[in-house]
């Protein structure tokens, strides 16, 4: 099956492979009856110094009787040896039904966002000051040493299943969030419309594409490039309100829509996620860089994060995915799934959510 690439300009490619790894369906194999039988062998033998072993009474076990039950367990292992191989046939068949290259509409379900919380729902105690309706999810890649990038590119730590992930979380997501200097660095376009989502889109509400929501502080963005003269929906660029008046009115000059959220010069994440929210966008797509990615981190605003571990080692001083200071206790997510192709890990964390307090109570009429 070809690869329906998702950025421009690169090749068809083949995806082969892909499996899931995690929710686990089958059993982790126990101990198999040979081994079980070799433990007792070897306990029977300890604990007999290699002498025929004694009854309770003292007398010693005919070596012919002993003979016989070694032969009696002998033929259970063999049987049960033999079960034991049809067991892991069948779990490798099993296996090997899901060996197989992914359906974008299969990728969709895995990947789809959570129902949203109705806002009229009790709201937990701790949760954070923000819409309930919205689900932010990140999607970042990594080197096993913890590299977000290579030379300054993600590219070289991404792969053709990768970017088909890419391609299935943006035709997912009400819009596209990412940071200005990522904008510069990756040559970033408009999120383009894709046949195969349309129809999923429409049905969700959503126009043919995401639009992409590049959050800056300086506004330093060259507005003559396709992401702001040729997006299928508009781009937005979020500032704080000290950003740059010039820089502002050259945005709007340039028919971009510039949303406000922060009260200095830069933005501030909770802000961010209401005013998007504001927009009528529910479903967010975090796409970095790092230091973005570390401020919505340091707030606790992040919902998701879809991260593909890449089978590389880069060494270097390349950044982190997620940059700016330490949280002063780490956050825990829990491991929603796991799919792998050719050594890619591409896995589903959720943050840990406290569950909604119970509605209160209506007050009994005494009268009644």
């Amino acid at each position: 099956m070809e690869l329906d690439t998702l950025s421009e300009g690169k090749a068809h490619a083949t995806l082969h492979g892909m499996r899931r790894l995690f929710p686990v369906t089958e059993e982790t194999p126990g101990r198999t009856g040979r081994q079980e039988a070799g433990h007792a062998d070897a306990a029977d033998a300890a604990a007999s110094g290699g002498q025929d072993v004694q009854g309770g009474d003292g007398t010693p076990v005919p070596e012919r009787k002993d003979q016989e039950d070694r032969t009696d367990r002998e033929g259970q292992v063999d049987r049960t040896d033999r079960e034991d191989q049809v067991d892991r046939t069948d779990r490798e068949d099993q296996v090997d039904r899901t060996d197989r290259t992914w359906e974008l509409d299969e990728l969709a379900e895995a990947y789809a966002y959570p129902e949203p919380v109705p806002a009229s729902a009790p709201a937990p105690a701790s949760a954070p000051a923000r819409p309930r309706h919205v689900w932010l999810r990140a999607n970042m890649v990594s080197s096993l040493d913890g590299a977000g990038q290579h030379d300054g590119h993600s590219e070289p730590l991404s792969s053709a299943a990768d970017m088909r992930i890419f391609g299935v979380l943006r035709a997912l997501a009400d819009v596209v969030i990412v940071g200005a200097e990522t904008v510069r660095k990756e040559g970033y376009r408009p999120a383009r419309a894709r046949r195969h989502f349309a129809a999923r889109r429409a049905a969700a509400g959503q126009p043919p594409a995401p639009p992409i929501a590049v959050v800056s502080a300086g506004m330093d963005l060259d507005f003559s490039l396709p992401l702001f003269t040729e997006p299928l929906v508009p781009t937005l660029v979020i500032t704080g309100a000290e950003a740059p008046g010039n820089r502002v009115a050259a945005a709007r000059r340039a028919g971009v829509e510039v949303v406000i959220a922060g009260e200095g010069v830069g933005v501030e994440p909770q802000q961010v996620v209401a005013a998007l929210a504001e927009r009528g966008y529910a479903r967010l797509l975090l796409e970095g860089g790092p230091r973005l990615l570390g401020q919505f981190v340091a707030v606790g605003a992040l919902d998701e994060l879809c991260l593909t571990v890449s089978p590389v080692l880069t060494a270097g001083q390349a950044q982190r995915i997620a940059g700016g200071p330490a949280v002063p206790v780490p956050d825990r997510l829990r491991l929603v799934s796991v799919l792998e192709d050719e050594g890619f890990l591409f896995t589903r964390y959720q943050r840990i959510r406290p569950l909604p307090a119970d509605p209160p109570e209506e007050p009994q009429d005494p009268e009644a």
